[in-house]
């Protein structure tokens, strides 16, 4: 057997479908010979049985046996280092990634495929390609860039690839589909390439909106010294906005630094000198802070506050009309406290303190909408 071996040459005992030595090597009624397994996967992912490489079609399904001479030499070569060289090749490329579509025939590691075809339904590496390549039967087979699942590319109902995509029903069809033929149809490739641009038109669309919301944010933003009038320190350490209004809607944020700070409205009309006591009665609105986590807001009687965080930025709601006056907490998207039934007869103005004990500390104020 050794010395056969030297007289014949690996390639005849390479399968053309797999490109590696014959594993249990089968032959057709034409005379072709292929390894078992890939000729039954052959047939198995088509609808009718021909030889791959002369195409000859068999009415029936053939019976096919083991030929135990061939089978036989190809275990030879199998040992012998012309098929360890051959092989190297498949080691020396780079094995799959996750991300990657493996080739269907690699035997143990799995390596890259590149490229999937569409009549075998099998994926192929560099060099499980090389019979499409080579084999005039096999070149008029369609490859396409590998993908995962070939049998979702088949028509469930007649077994052929979907070409064409049915722009009534919004489905893939093949050309079997008859149901679909006075419907408006096109080419697969075509709708992909279509909505791949409609995609990207519309990433660009909402690219430029959320541009041009963040400039619009960027200059509603001010800043405490340009935004706000101080009262005389000898008064008090709270300060007023500088703007009142007395109908509509009004919605301001302010972002919260330290342990202390009082925030709200006020009206215009509050007193501003001695004791000042905050409730609505008098005036205020507000909620505040007091030694890092006591939260309360200054209802007429006071509401103690329990929060599950520490709120860094807190958004102040008011309806003029309705009398309500409404906290959240912008991060957390949740309503902290709200002054309901009150009944506004003169300008509310912002109001912010960030209290006597804290005077390192500072608010930032961001009007966002007046209506």
């Amino acid at each position: 057997m050794a010395s056969a071996c030297s007289l014949v040459s690996k390639e005849q005992f390479l399968c053309s479908i797999c490109l590696d030595v014959f594993t249990e090597p089968v032959s057709t009624p034409c005379g072709h010979n292929f390894c078992k397994a890939c000729i039954t996967k052959c047939w198995d992912n088509n609808d009718k049985c021909e030889c791959p490489l002369c195409k000859k079609t068999f009415v029936n399904r053939p019976d096919i046996f083991v030929n135990t001479l061939v089978s036989e030499m190809a275990a030879q070569f199998r040992k012998s280092d012309d098929v360890k060289a051959a092989s190297s090749n498949i080691q020396q490329q780079k094995p799959v990634k996750p991300v990657d579509v493996p080739c269907d025939f690699c035997p143990g590691t799995k390596v890259k495929a590149l490229k999937s075809c569409l009549l075998c339904l099998t994926s192929y590496c560099e060099t499980h390609l090389e019979p499409h390549q080579r084999v005039a039967a096999l070149k008029r087979h369609k490859l396409i860039d590998p993908v995962e699942n070939l049998e979702d590319r088949m028509c469930k109902k007649h077994d052929k690839m979907l070409d064409l995509f049915c722009r009534t029903d919004q489905l893939c069809v093949c050309l079997m589909c008859t149901e679909h033929k006075t419907h408006d149809t096109v080419p697969l490739e075509e709708e992909y390439e279509e909505r791949k641009a409609q995609l990207e038109r519309k990433k660009s669309e909402v690219q430029k909106m959320i541009q041009e919301r963040q400039e619009k944010v960027a200059q509603m933003k001010v800043s405490m010294q340009s935004s706000l009038l101080w009262w005389p320190p000898s008064r008090d350490s709270s300060v007023l906005g500088r703007e009142g209004f007395s109908s509509g809607r009004f919605y301001f944020e302010v972002q919260m630094k330290g342990n202390e700070w009082d925030v709200g409205v006020v009206r215009k009309s509050i007193n501003r000198k001695g004791d000042i006591y905050y409730s609505p009665r008098d005036g205020f609105w507000v909620i505040w802070l007091r030694d890092g986590n006591n939260y309360k807001a200054l209802d007429d009687p006071r509401v103690p506050l329990s929060l599950s965080q520490k709120p860094e930025k807190v958004g102040v709601f008011v309806d003029y009309e309705e009398g309500l006056v409404s906290f959240y907490d912008v991060q957390a998207e949740t309503l902290i406290y709200s002054f309901t039934g009150s009944s506004f007869t003169e300008q509310i103005y912002p109001f912010f303190s960030p209290s006597l004990e804290t005077e390192a500390a500072s608010l930032i104020i961001t009007p966002i909408k007046v209506t």
